[in-house]
């Protein structure tokens, strides 16, 4: 069979052809395909370690700050009122009157019979207004965590005393007291 040479030609060119389409959806094509799944999977794996890094940043910050309360929380034990310091704590409330040259009574207190949570004091307090001021701002200042439920400022001044700026106060303090 003799193929002349423009025959020839076309045949090379068509397995030439066929060749090539071969390498290319033999080799390239899932080649190309790999590259792509290879960088889904990258980013998803990228996106998937920075959730990671972040979660494992905000434990770290979480450890952190869990330390530092704990360290707060300890040092709150120095404010907290004890079964047992009801003499330091009216020996406190005696200074704080002395000290702002106020008189003080304790009209009621529940702290020979502490039976719940709280401890509740009833204060009535004489003097000058602004050392009832300075009383209170003292009181306000001291180590306890003291809970004012009611206050009640009225002027005391009288015919008799003479001093307009004579005052009284009543005052309901409430304490948590710590059990432990």
């Amino acid at each position: 069979m003799k193929i002349n040479h423009e025959k020839k030609v076309i045949i090379i060119v068509v397995i030439i052809s066929l060749a090539t389409l071969a390498v290319i959806f033999g080799i390239i094509w899932p080649t190309i395909n790999y590259i792509k799944n290879l960088e889904r999977d990258t980013t998803s794996l990228r996106s998937y370690l920075e959730k990671k890094y972040e979660h494992t940043k905000n434990i770290r910050t979480s450890k952190q700050q869990i330390e530092e309360i704990g360290t707060t929380v300890n040092q709150y034990s120095d404010y907290l009122f004890f079964h047992g310091d009801e003499l330091r704590l009216i020996t406190l409330l005696e200074n704080l009157a002395a000290k702002n040259k106020v008189t003080q009574k304790i009209d009621n207190s529940n702290l020979d019979k502490i039976t719940g949570d709280t401890v509740n004091i009833s204060i009535t307090l004489t003097g000058d207004y602004t050392n009832i001021l300075e009383y209170l701002y003292s009181l306000e200042k001291e180590n306890y965590f003291l809970n004012v439920e009611h206050l009640q400022i009225s002027s005391a001044y009288s015919p008799q005393n003479n001093n307009s700026d004579a005052t009284i106060m009543n005052l309901d303090l409430t304490l948590y007291v710590n059990k432990h």
